[in-house]
């Protein structure tokens, strides 16, 4: 029997909580034992927003995008690609996983142009070379991946963390591609857990303004991993207990189902 391979977005209260980031890592732990290869993605905000804060530089947002200017650009890559992203592994490796952190700089892994010139040094993933992902999965390990990607002047761009996990779980063909949120899904307009979506009908949600914020990234990567090949994509509240676990190996219809 074949490995069926998860890319995983993993950030908010799931990343950030003690308890809840050792709860996912013991159950990480038993998903690799268990026949499941799986790549982490992560993000950092609220960490970047501490940084440039003490730095005394100012945090700006232009469409829910953080504005990246060069100084703001050093900050990010120290923050992702080595505290946050280091963090994750040694949490990782405390419960016997063996973790590999890299960004999207390192061999080629993700290649963007600039978004738009408002926004500085942000990313539009325009390649993705997963070679290295797929090394490092033959021998065991689990990338664990800061959402950084070289610019065409081979200088770091800022990338949307569920963006990059979705560009990569699309060029791996992932049989799931699972976005860990601190909400149980998308909601509707009265506040109830929509079990799953298609394209139309997030189409007409952002529309209507249901779909707002950061929601709009997580469903376009959703959408977009599906379109390269992805098996499944899910929203799941990474603030219940072992929700990955549950959806992976029982199937339990958890958060919301995005379909092509």
């Amino acid at each position: 029997m074949s490995a069926s391979l998860a890319v995983i977005k993993y950030g908010g209260h799931a990343m950030d909580q003690a308890d809840l980031a050792a709860a996912f890592a013991t159950d990480l732990a038993q998903l690799n034992q268990e026949n499941y290869r799986t790549v982490l993605v992560h993000g950092g905000g609220p960490q970047i927003s501490s940084l440039l804060s003490r730095l005394g530089l100012t945090s700006r947002f232009v469409n829910g995008l953080r504005v990246t200017d060069e100084k703001t650009m050093e900050a990010v890559e120290m923050v992702l690609a080595g505290t946050v992203n280091k963090s994750v592994v040694a949490s990782l490796a405390a419960h016997n996983v063996s973790a590999c952190g890299i960004s999207g700089r390192d061999a080629g892994l993700l290649r963007a142009e600039i978004k738009d010139a408002q926004l500085g040094r942000v990313g539009n993933i325009s390649q993705v070379n997963p070679s290295v992902l797929s090394c490092l999965l033959d021998h065991g390990f689990v990338p664990v991946v800061a959402p950084i990607a070289q610019g065409p002047d081979m200088q770091a761009l800022n990338v949307n963390a569920d963006t990059a996990a979705g560009a990569l779980a699309g060029a791996l063909k992932a049989e799931y591609f699972v976005l860990i949120s601190d909400v149980p899904g998308v909601l509707s307009q009265e506040g109830k857990l929509l079990p799953s979506l298609n394209r139309h009908t997030i189409k007409t949600l952002i529309q209507e303004q249901v779909i707002t914020g950061g929601m709009i990234p997580k469903v376009e990567a959703c959408l977009f991993a599906l379109a390269q090949g992805a098996g499944k994509a899910l929203i799941l509240d990474g603030r219940s207990p072992s929700s990955l676990l549950r959806f992976l190996k029982n199937n339990e219809p958890l958060g919301t189902l995005v379909l092509p």
